[in-house]
């Protein structure tokens, strides 16, 4: 039973780190041309080198030479130990603290005396493997590496936990996330600490299963941006399509606000013009130009006003909702009159005041005004 739990959890650790590598491929472009994700690519590409250096495949490559194996079980201790220095500069840096000099002074120490001891310690000094241990720089070199991994950890599940409130909602996803990888790191070193001091066995077989959740969640922030950017996408692509149906026939109703013709709805989604927070911000111009035309055409009278007054007066709190019915009506109105050559006429209150002090409340109002129109009676 334990034997097949190890296995799982070894493939399970496998398949972890191939996802952090995976991760690490995909956000390279932006990470190398973005100051704020270099960082946190980084620290995930140093705990990656890390974790593949330990693998039992890569281990038994370089286990023919006894002197070869000594240095690359030091070099691999040695890395993990930089990932962590690198974890917390990174997490400093997002508190925004430029001086760090005792986290490199501190770190600069520790990695002589683990050269030191690892020289001195390297016939007991296992990657994957771990155990009580007799000699006492063994021991001490054990402690080192374990304490920085530990001091790491909680520094970042700190630092997580006091700015899980700060920023915008993908700041706030990738904060919980760093701090649940930082988590499940730290009981993984809590579980070789006990079993170093004490020798139970029955951690090694659960140490491999909590690897690959750290592996997981790291990976998972480096998508974080990738979710928050389709999340967003896909938001301007509905607000594309529910604006689509009134942005044409405004368009086609007066053809001198458009920067290009309208093409049908299906071959805009499946090839854009360009990206879609540019069309989206493109439809709301072009819209509210061909409004400020279409408003000599309308009603000149609009019941909409007295509608609106009523419900404020009743707290109903919906003149939003009022206003666009009524104008979805008076374009409606306004489109015909004007293909069916009607001159322009007194101007239409209606159309005067599109709603929303910015461009995020007008584009909200204006899709409730297309939701009205095309549902309009033709």
């Amino acid at each position: 039973m334990s034997a097949d739990l190890t296995g799982l959890g070894v493939r399970f650790e496998a398949a972890g780190i191939a996802a952090m590598w995976l991760g690490l491929l995909v956000r390279a472009p932006s990470a190398i041309r973005s100051r704020e994700q270099r960082g946190l690519w980084i620290a995930v590409a140093a705990a990656a080198v890390t974790m593949t250096l330990k693998l039992s495949l890569v281990t038994s490559l370089v286990s023919h030479g006894v002197q070869s194996f000594q240095l690359y079980t030091l070099a691999t201790h040695l890395c993990g130990v930089l990932s962590a220095v690198v974890v917390v500069d990174f997490v400093m840096t997002t508190m925004d603290r430029p001086r760090r000099e005792w986290l490199h002074v501190g770190s600069g120490v520790a990695f002589v005396w683990l050269v030191v001891l690892g020289l001195r310690a390297a016939p007991t000094m296992y990657v994957h493997q771990w155990g009580p241990t007799r000699s006492t720089d063994a021991y001490a070199f054990w402690l080192i590496v374990i304490g920085v991994h530990l001091i790491s950890n909680g520094v970042c599940i700190a630092v997580c936990r006091r700015r899980r409130h700060d920023g915008g909602s993908a700041l706030r996803a990738g904060m919980r996330l760093f701090s649940l990888g930082s988590c499940f790191a730290a009981l993984s070193w809590v579980a070789l600490l006990i079993q170093l001091t004490t020798g139970a066995a029955w951690v090694t077989p659960f140490v491999p299963i909590v690897m690959g959740l750290f592996c997981f969640a790291r990976t998972t922030v480096l998508a974080v941006p990738v979710l928050s950017a389709g999340r967003r996408v896909l938001h301007d692509i509905a607000v594309f399509r529910r604006l689509w149906r009134l942005w044409r026939d405004l368009v086609c109703a007066v053809p001198a606000v458009a920067l290009a013709p309208p093409r049908p709805l299906l071959l805009e989604l499946l090839l854009p013009r360009g990206p879609w927070r540019l069309l989206v911000y493109r439809q709301v111009i072009e819209i509210r130009d061909a409004i400020l035309v279409l408003r000599d055409y309308a009603a000149p009278e609009p019941p909409f006003a007295r509608c609106e007054r009523a419900a404020e007066r009743a707290g109903q709190g919906e003149p939003t909702a009022a206003r666009a019915r009524e104008m979805a009506h008076q374009l409606l109105a306004a489109c015909r009159a004007k293909h069916h050559g009607q001159g322009p006429r007194a101007g239409s209150a209606a159309l005067s005041s599109l709603g929303g002090r910015d461009l995020v409340g007008e584009t909200a109002f204006l899709v409730q005004v297309a939701d009205a129109y095309a549902a309009a009676p033709r």
